[in-house]
């Protein structure tokens, strides 16, 4: 059982870029309620919800309420003291996410204000058939969000104004959070127009030797979907930020069916320079997914070249912390994927989502039962960002911390293996067939570089046993603490494995390789 831990609630205001504002005080105080319990499933009381979320307890009931009327995705329960969330089977918490954004009125504006439907706030409001000083103060609401990423709300006529490639990316993220599924959704595409453009987009990966992977081309087709609606409304991409080459564009029937829905859709004319614009992140060398592309980034872009020689060095470091397993090719190909994820944003900006924190999560997920080897990286990744005074926020550093972790399939086990092994022992009163077979499976289980030894020999006094013991770094034990001292480390579990059990040797590994790694870093001996 994971213990209680806030994970979600948002810190507004602070170093995290999402937009989780825009929904207003309630409908995202019930977002963070659902959250809280998805990511707690053993129950939470109802002190810590009114804690976490800052809120009364009717303000809590009439929540609760309202989240168990409105729909049956998540419903809410009290059990013997604490809440829980049942969940209809075959849903994740990304449909949460999904409803949020589809039912929220301010949301539904932020997406006409990428189609321009209307001109001003009359015609806006009789499209969502809201008046026109609701329109209005929603309106006024989003400005300030948007500004923080650098984005401006025009009124005259109604649209929004700014970086093209941060535009963009807003709405990549927003309809990636919105359409709950794991297809291409393109809005009031029909069937046949969605398959022309994901049909242009793998030609352009394929004739490019591009990396095919499904998120590739997802992204890919979004952005080009969002591009054209931007185009069509005379926001292009800086054509001087475009390379021209070594990236092919696709020809023959493809182009001819893309061409004809292009046409017919957005009532645009095809073009070599129309067809960069919307595959900007190809052209501007914000994504690169081919050994070509990046040689040539490398060689005539100077933005893409010293970040990727900065990157290169946070590679290094973690290659270092994993004993060195990395060759040269992975380490290329791991600092791309770095840039992947930031080279689009500001160097001194922030961070861009819209409501998920997937990343935050997964990272606080694992810090429970990995909690040394996610400081390991995070000390690399806060030095790096430190010293270049480049993608210091939070999300940033998250960010970086996940990638490392999860792009080396084996990253945990190696980060582990390269700590000095902590030596424990376990004394209980059962066989030793059946200690050893509780050995094993807190070894497959408990993360870290660690060894359990057993007691083979008799011995004279309980004090010389004491004194055995105190040779080893903890005690796993089916008895209690008697004899030792009050900071030795030290587990008593039941004489059988627990998950109760699992958690508490886990947490003592990670105390064991916290208390080693400050002895290192203050230079100290570990019994001073």
């Amino acid at each position: 059982m994971i213990p209680y831990k806030s994970i979600i609630v948002n810190e507004v205001g602070g170093d995290r870029m999402d937009f989780r504002q825009v929904l207003g005080t309630s409908n995202r105080r019930r977002l963070e309620l659902i959250e809280l319990l998805y990511y707690n499933r053993q129950g939470v009381s109802s002190d810590a919800i009114l804690n976490e979320l800052d809120c009364s307890l009717p303000i809590l009931l009439n929540d609760i309420s309202l989240i168990n009327d409105l729909q049956d995705d998540f419903i809410v329960e009290k059990s013997k003291g604490l809440h829980r969330v049942k969940l209809k089977e075959g849903i994740s918490i990304g449909k949460l996410y999904a409803e949020a954004l589809t039912h929220s009125l301010e949301f539904k504006i932020l997406e006409h204000l990428l189609y321009e439907s209307s001109d001003n706030i009359e015609g806006l409001s009789k499209h969502l058939y809201l008046s026109s000083s609701n329109t209005q103060r929603y309106l006024k609401k989003i400005e300030n969000d948007l500004k923080r990423v650098g984005i401006q709300l025009c009124y005259r006529p109604l649209r929004i104004v700014g970086k093209e490639s941060v535009i963009r990316h807003f709405y990549y993220r927003y309809f990636i959070e919105k359409h709950y599924t794991l297809k291409t959704v393109l809005p009031d595409l029909s069937e046949g127009h969605l398959k022309t453009i994901k049909n242009f987009v793998l030609e352009f990966i394929k004739t490019n030797d591009m990396k095919n992977q499904h998120i590739f081309q997802k992204r890919l087709a979004y952005n080009f979907f969002i591009s054209l609606w931007r185009i069509k409304n005379k926001h292009h991409y800086p054509q001087e930020e475009l390379r021209t080459k070594p990236l092919v564009l696709p020809e023959g029937k493809t182009v001819e069916e893309l061409s004809l829905m292009i046409k017919e859709v957005f009532q645009l004319s095809i073009s070599d320079e129309l067809l960069r614009d919307c595959l900007w992140l190809s052209f501007t060398d914000s994504l690169i997914f081919s050994e070509k592309h990046r040689k040539a980034a490398l060689k005539d872009n100077p933005r893409y070249k010293q970040l990727f020689k900065m990157h290169m060095e946070l590679t290094e470091e973690f290659a270092k912390l994993l004993g060195g397993t990395l060759d040269k090719e992975r380490k290329i190909e791991l600092t791309t994927v770095l840039l992947n994820a930031t080279y689009l944003l500001d160097e001194k900006g922030d961070f861009l989502s819209i409501l998920r924190k997937n990343r935050t999560i997964f990272l606080d997920m694992v810090t429970i039962m990995h909690q040394h080897a996610v400081e390991k990286v995070t000390d690399i990744v806060e030095a790096f960002v430190n010293k270049y005074a480049i993608y210091q926020t939070q999300d940033f550093i998250t960010t970086y911390v996940y990638l490392l972790l999860t792009e080396e399939e084996k990253s945990l086990e190696l980060l582990a293996s390269q700590d000095e092994p902590h030596h424990l022992l376990l004394v209980s009163d059962l066989t030793p067939t059946e200690e050893k077979f509780i050995s094993r499976v807190i070894t497959q289980i408990v993360y870290g570089n660690f060894e359990i030894h057993h007691l083979d020999e008799l011995w004279d006094s309980h004090d010389e046993m004491v004194e055995k013991v105190l040779s080893y770094d903890g005690l796993i034990t089916t008895g209690p603490r008697e004899g030792l001292p009050e900071d030795f480390p030290f587990v008593s579990m039941d004489p059988y494995v627990t998950p109760q059990a699992i958690v508490a040797i886990q947490n003592l590994v990670n105390d064991l390789s916290e208390r080693k790694r400050h002895v290192q870093l203050s230079g100290n001996s570990i019994n001073e």
